[in-house]
């Protein structure tokens, strides 16, 4: 998959003719920004701004305006191969009633678009993510350095519910940005809590996993290790909430204390989506290597977990003995504090990763030296515009002992 980038933040100029222009750098780019895209056919481009406008009722709607690069009916704004970076100067219509307040930039080919669950799996092509920005008002003198993702929540081809948002940052660092796992698990999710029980076509069911989310008669408690911006965590509360049968969970994002800022913004997205009676969703610090000792912060350590979740955190090999004794550690005490009349086996860990170096699969083998086996499995289909197409596994893991 291939994301649309905000090289700086997209901002409005006024010329000394009062034309008004926005002005954007996009690049396009892998999720880590290790490539750019290089597809075999240009692709067209869809640039839309939108202001909310109220009505004479008291109601308000979204208006779109559509940008296009110059003046008249010009080509629209194209990636080529080989490109790097692309400069846009956008005319705002004279005719425009009020400032622009959002800027969304995708494929003009909804073909090529992932704007959707069921868009990005079953994976039948490579996909480009859009990326939306809230600009700010001229006179304001300042620039924003966030903008966001947004994917529909689908049952087949019916969206269900709002669009799920996460913000990210600008610009193409990594630690705060939407990765592919995540997007794909997001959408494997959608499928088992608001599909058809037996999984969408071509998506192998995980069953044991299905049933744990389908079939709980309680909420259930789940911890995410390295959450990142938030998006497998918030994703499965998001799509847990609509089902119409069940209980919403309580989900307990964590990472390192610098993840916190983004994930706490993302969290509070979701707050007026989510509503009152929705999934409880909160975030605390932890560190791994705190954690395979049993530090833990007060939120981590005042509940046992269902099922603990990680996604795409397992491609630094200096972290991972860490992240087991942590997974270890946190199961172990989930066992003790449980009753012996239940039964209790402790957290199940689901982990979805997109295998980046070889080296990675030494997770594996610290997990079965631990005593972790996989229950299922399941290898999720990304392809590429440009090149050979990618996976996601995605493993349950089960401690025997």
């Amino acid at each position: 998959m291939h994301y649309i980038r905000f090289c700086r933040p997209p901002e409005v100029t006024t010329s000394r003719s009062h034309q008004a222009t926005v002005k954007v750098v996009l690049t396009i780019t892998t999720d880590l920004s290790d490539a750019f895209l290089s597809p075999p056919n240009p692709i067209q481009l869809a640039i839309i701004g939108a202001y909310t406008e109220r009505k004479d009722d008291g109601s308000t709607q979204v208006v779109p305006v559509h940008l296009t690069q110059g003046q008249g009916s010009g080509p629209p704004p194209t990636w080529r191969a080989g490109m790097r970076v692309l400069k846009l100067d956008l005319p705002l219509p004279a005719q425009l009633k009020q400032p622009i307040e959002t800027i969304q930039i995708r494929p003009l080919s909804r073909q090529l678009t992932a704007m959707a669950t069921s868009d990005v799996l079953p994976g039948k092509q490579g996909l480009i993510m859009a990326v939306y920005a809230d600009m700010p008002r001229p006179d304001s003198g300042r620039a924003l350095n966030v903008c966001f993702r947004s994917l529909r929540l689908t049952v087949g081809d019916v969206p269900v519910g709002q669009p799920f948002q996460i913000e990210e940052d600008l610009g193409e660092s990594i630690a705060r940005h939407v990765w592919d796992s995540g997007v794909v698990m997001v959408s494997l999710l959608s499928d088992i809590c608001l599909g058809p029980e037996d999984g969408a076509e071509g998506v192998p069911p995980l069953q044991s996993f299905r049933s744990l989310l389908q079939s709980a008669d309680r909420p259930l408690d789940i911890l995410e290790l390295g959450c990142g911006v938030g998006v497998m965590g918030i994703g499965l509360a998001r799509v847990m909430t609509l089902r119409n049968k069940g209980y919403p969970p309580n989900i307990l994002l964590t990472d390192l204390p610098e993840a916190a800022e983004k994930a706490r913004a993302n969290i509070g997205r979701q707050e007026a989506v989510l509503g009152t009676a929705a999934a409880s969703i909160d975030f605390e610090p932890l560190d791994w290597e705190e954690g395979r000792v049993g530090k833990f912060g007060e939120k981590a350590t005042s509940r046992t977990f269902d099922l603990i979740t990680l996604c795409d955190c397992t491609y630094n090999t200096d972290t991972l003995p860490p992240l087991v004794a942590t997974l270890s550690t946190l199961h172990s005490r989930s066992v003790e504090r449980a009753s012996p009349a239940s039964g209790q086996h402790g957290p199940d860990v689901l982990v979805a990763t997109k295998q980046r170096h070889t080296s990675e699969r030494a997770f594996f083998d610290l997990m079965s030296n631990d005593g972790w086996i996989i229950r299922e499995r399941t290898t999720l289909p990304l392809p590429m515009l440009d090149g050979q197409g990618q996976t996601v596994e995605v493993y349950l893991f089960r401690k025997e002992r």
